[in-house]
């Protein structure tokens, strides 16, 4: 039926005129091997370009936005979970700021008696999101139902009570200052009525976990996972944090409120009294508020994007060529050589010839015109 009707409109000579579709006949169109390889490249071209079209439109693309941080005094939760090769006895856990103000967080802070095996810091699996709705399903993950629920440090693995090794977790308030968390030994950094015997002295640990603002155990940070292992009664353990309040937004526009930080470490030996033996964590708080945002595309703007991307690259591609066959040096001519096949006429039926080669009729023998006899004449 529709073919039909195209041939009807095809005898319509007013509506030919108005064609913006013209077609070649074959018989003047001429295929290259250059021009082969040209094709075949703007097909991969449009390939690429669709596949990086899909992967937004599956997986999204992340906006980066920077503000001034609007809550620069309120206080903040900080989060440690990690496991020292001392006993709890010996060990003292202090955080001073830089107001001046000291609080002893050895009472705030769970301390349970364990073994150091550095195998289960190893054990333990580390999420590492690399997309803003992988962190947002985790931190959803981690509060379980209701976002403002609470999530809780997972129980010790080997309980050992007054163990060889300590493990420290839980979290606490701090103001949003620059402040230094010490953790150190009796008689080796605040003054105690109790010195710790030197042979006691491994201040080798690992991180389960230390993160800033709310308790999420499914979010990777740098710390978690590190591992540092000495034989030496007075190693130096320092860690520099900038933290930067960070808050996801997925493209369902669901968002998670919480903190990143970057951490780099200096490790050294000293010897008695020239310092204070310990593990050190003094972080400060960048001015500035990141907002990371997923934006993905709709469908209709996927299919329209493909279109304009494919129809663009190949409108181009063959104005391109068009533009080289005028122009460019021989050499480089897509059809450069190429001619196309001659197109082979068509007799008029007006004019025959008999078998004679006299014309309009002519079926004799002899060379006259309409002549059917042996003589040459006219009739």
């Amino acid at each position: 039926m529709s073919s039909e009707i195209l041939s009807q409109l095809d005898k319509l000579g007013a509506v030919r005129q108005f064609d913006a579709f013209p077609k070649t006949s074959a018989s003047y169109q001429v295929r290259s091997g250059k021009g082969g390889f040209a094709t075949i490249a703007v097909i991969v071209l449009c390939f690429l370009l669709v596949i990086n079209d899909l992967n937004e439109f599956l997986w999204g693309e992340q906006e980066y936005e920077f503000s001034v941080d609007a809550e620069p005094h309120a206080d903040l939760q900080l989060n440690v979970d990690l496991t020292v090769a001392m006993p709890c006895h010996f060990l003292s856990v202090d955080v001073r700021d830089a107001v001046g103000d000291r609080v002893r967080l050895s009472k705030e802070l769970s301390m349970d008696g364990t073994i150091f095996d550095t195998r289960v810091a190893s054990q333990t699996s580390y999420s590492s999101p690399t997309d803003v709705s992988r962190v947002v399903k985790y931190g959803r993950k981690s509060r379980g139902w209701f976002s403002h629920s609470r999530a809780k440090f997972a129980p010790t693995r080997k309980p050992v009570p007054n163990g060889p090794a300590c493990r420290i977790y839980g979290s606490f308030e701090t103001k949003k200052v620059t402040a230094n968390l010490h953790i150190t030994t009796l008689g080796h950094g605040y003054m105690s009525f109790e010195h710790t015997d030197h042979k006691l002295m491994n201040l080798s640990h690992f991180m389960n976990e230390f993160s800033f603002g709310p308790y999420y155990p499914d979010i990777t940070q740098p710390l978690d996972g590190s591992v540092e292992v000495t034989d030496q009664p007075f190693p130096v353990y320092q860690y520099f944090l900038t933290v930067v309040p960070t808050t996801y937004v997925d493209a369902g526009g669901r968002k998670i409120s919480t903190n990143q930080y970057a951490a780099h470490d200096y490790v050294k030996t000293v010897r008695h009294g020239e310092a204070v033996p310990g593990i050190f964590f003094k972080y400060e708080f960048d001015p500035l508020h990141l907002t990371l945002r997923e934006r993905t595309t709709s469908l209709p703007h996927l299919l329209v994007r493909l279109a304009g991307v494919i129809g663009g690259v190949w409108c181009s591609a063959a104005f391109a060529l068009r533009v080289l066959d005028r122009f460019a040096p021989a050499p480089l001519k897509p059809h450069a050589g190429e001619k196309p096949a001659p197109a082979i006429p068509t007799s008029s039926p007006a004019l025959s010839r008999g078998n004679s080669g006299g014309w309009l009729g002519g079926g004799g023998r002899g060379a006259g015109w309409g002549g059917g006899g042996d003589g040459v004449g006219w009739r």
